[in-house]
């Protein structure tokens, strides 16, 4: 069962039934307990009638008797369904409807009361009242019943007419609350109706007014577009890089063509500038083999894809003896896109690498976020160049002794994820030292 929306309704019938059956079974046992509580009570009012007619006659007159004042007729028709006997220690005193009856009447002490159950002798339902009372120096117990069948049938109609009104009630309750599901479900239908606008450009972001269950995935999916347009910022960037460090050598081409003669001056410039952009070509295509084709939105393993990007590194410098060695501190993670962490950490070891003599050491550790420190033994940058190189929209060309389109690339990273670049001198190696710290949390992910 994959269906959300079936799984909330089988849910909630079942929760449903239960509970309109619990209603049920509640009202009609409280209607038989109010029932029998009500016929208790009757029975106590016609316990005190009897006690007030009595009479108390000295011997040879019978020790008991009714007074010249009647009760309730019920009391003197046979198995008419209502009885009393009162018991002394000389004898009974039976209602006419009890003739055909056997009643086992208990002593009672006076003030002493008993409620209970039983069965008649044609086995009907009985409740019985037993009730001790002194009355002119004499002690007695009065014992009055009622026949409680016609009052069951009368419950049993009330049950089935309250079982039909809960069968209604639950019919109306599902149907409401499949309503209210679908409805609640229909909301989903916003994220539908955005993804396909989103497909046909008409927008750059799900809406976030969707119910809280599903915020979470739709602000996920959100940060991952946001990636996708970063992306697309980077590669034109790129684009623009590579168109501009281009412009000069094919405008010094075009130049020396138009050259009535081309001697040999010219045809060195024509060969430099287009070494010039071969090396430019190669170069973005060293960057294009070290992004990979890794999904967007993954996260870069650092213990699997560090070895593996400068085990390719040395692959593409295999004319240089180039040793790199790296270290990773504990538990560094990172949790960003895995894409431009290998553009970031790829551009830093490339330029490293191209650059160094023999050594290239690369370091990542915890330092209130991640931190990872580039150095490298090559020729390094005076002061001039270092801050030039990390000025806000400088590109310096590749071709040239040092660091140019890489780390124009690695800065516009870092701005992305609101970290910070740092480029000096080496004290260890003697070159170059790159350092990138990247925050834990950068707000392009999302709160």
């Amino acid at each position: 069962m994959n269906s959300l929306e079936r799984r909330l309704q089988v849910g909630l019938v079942a929760s449903l039934c239960i509970i309109i059956f619990i209603f049920w079974w509640a009202v009609t046992l409280s209607s038989r307990l109010l029932t029998e509580s009500f016929v208790f009570s009757k029975l106590a009012e016609d316990a005190r009638s009897v006690v007030s007619v009595l009479e108390f006659a000295p011997p040879p007159e019978p020790p008991i008797r009714l007074g010249r004042f009647r009760l309730d007729p019920a009391y003197d028709a046979p198995a008419s369904g209502h009885y009393f006997v009162v018991q002394t220690a000389d004898g009974q005193l039976l209602s006419r409807s009890a003739w055909e009856q056997f009643f086992d009447v208990p002593h009672l002490a006076p003030a002493q009361k008993q409620l209970r159950s039983g069965r008649g002798m044609a086995g009907e339902p009985l409740l019985f009242w037993n009730g001790g009372f002194s009355r002119h120096g004499h002690e007695f117990t009065v014992m009055v019943a009622e026949d409680l069948s016609p009052i069951r049938a009368k419950l049993l109609v009330f049950q089935w007419f309250s079982a039909i009104v809960a069968l209604v009630l639950l019919v109306a309750l599902l149907s409401v609350q499949r309503l209210i599901v679908k409805r609640s479900v229909d909301k989903l239908d916003a994220i539908r109706h955005d993804m396909r606008r989103l497909e046909h450009g008409q927008a750059v972001a799900l809406s976030e007014d969707v119910p809280a269950e599903v915020l979470p995935l739709v602000r996920e999916f959100n940060r991952l577009l946001r990636r996708y347009d970063q992306r697309l910022r980077q590669s034109r960037n790129a684009v623009g890089n590579l168109a501009h460090s281009l412009k000069g050598p094919l405008n010094l081409l075009l130049r020396s063509t138009r050259s009535p003669g081309i001697g040999t001056q010219e045809q060195a410039a024509i060969g430099q500038n287009a070494e010039a952009i071969r090396q430019l070509l190669e170069s973005e295509l060293k960057r294009a083999r070290l992004a990979g084709r890794g999904t967007v939105g993954q996260r870069f393993a650092v213990d699997a894809e560090l070895p593996a990007l400068i085990g390719l590194l040395e692959q593409v410098y295999s004319d240089k003896q180039v040793r790199v060695s790296y270290s990773i501190g504990p538990g560094v993670e990172l949790v960003h896109d895995r894409q431009d962490m290998l553009e970031l950490i790829g551009n830093l070891l490339d330029n490293a690498v191209k650059w160094c003599r023999s050594v290239v050491i690369i370091n990542l550790r915890n330092a209130s976020g991640i931190l990872i420190e580039v150095e490298d033994d090559g020729p390094g940058c005076s002061e001039d160049e270092l801050s030039k190189l990390t000025g806000r929209g400088i590109r310096i060309d590749e071709s040239v002794a040092g660091h140019g389109l890489g780390l124009s690339i690695v800065k516009d990273i870092v701005d992305t994820y609101e970290g910070r670049l740092e480029l000096s001198s080496s004290a260890r190696l003697g070159g170059l030292r790159a350092s990138v710290h990247l925050p834990a949390r950068s707000r392009s992910d999302g709160a």
